[in-house]
């Protein structure tokens, strides 16, 4: 990594083997530092010293290099102040850049990070509404197969709901909709939406219309 850098602006001015030696090293009256360290080791203990590495110099930036993206992980580096999470095999320009965005102030949250996250946020999502499905959809009775919540979407679909009216009847967002509705169709072994409203037509009892309240 020295090598890589040693011709950038970020050419390194001190090379430390640990994250304690760079906090000898940077006192709280120190520039800005931009601070590449292994996180692939012991992520856990290098969460809690670059947390310290931020509380001691506020100009402080760090970027931690992984070999694979993990959810739990990437949280908690941000959650210590991390302001990059990066895989190792990234390339140097790619790299070089990234320190750009974050000597400016940016945090690089790659997109496949994003992707989990939003993955994290359905799953907590969905497992409220399971827990919840039965209180808040009184009289739906589920089809065999499907949740209640993808029940009740069903009958939206067969009505004509777009995944935007739905998320609105049942104040979730539009990727949960998405989610349910990609069950729904591989549950039911659907192709679209318009086989699925065909299906239900044919398979859901005379239940009530499905209602938020």
């Amino acid at each position: 990594m020295r090598r890589i850098l040693s011709e950038t602006l970020y050419a390194p001015s001190v090379a430390a083997a640990s994250i304690d030696e760079v906090r000898a090293a940077y006192g709280p009256d120190n520039g800005a530092v931009v601070l590449i360290t292994d996180a692939s080791r012991d992520h856990e203990e290098t969460c809690r010293k670059a947390k310290l590495v931020k509380e001691q110099n506020a100009n402080a930036k760090v970027v931690m290099l992984v070999e694979q993206y993990d959810l739990t992980q990437a949280l908690s580096a941000f959650r210590a102040g991390a302001d990059a999470y990066l895989k190792k095999s990234i390339s140097c320009e790619v790299l070089v850049k990234s320190l750009d965005l974050v000597m400016l102030g940016e945090a690089i949250f790659p997109g496949a990070i994003l992707g989990l996250l939003q993955e994290e946020e359905v799953r907590t999502e969905r497992s409220k509404e399971d827990r919840s499905g039965d209180e808040v959809q009184e009289g739906i009775t589920p089809t065999k197969g499907l949740s209640v919540r993808e029940t009740v979407i069903l009958r939206c679909l067969m009505d004509g709901d777009s995944n935007k009216i739905i998320a609105r009847k049942f104040d979730i967002t539009e990727a949960t909709v998405k989610v349910h509705v990609k069950a729904i169709l591989r549950k039911i072994q659907a192709k679209n939406r318009t086989q699925a409203a065909i299906w239900a037509a044919s398979h859901l009892s005379a239940n009530p219309k499905s209602s938020a309240s």
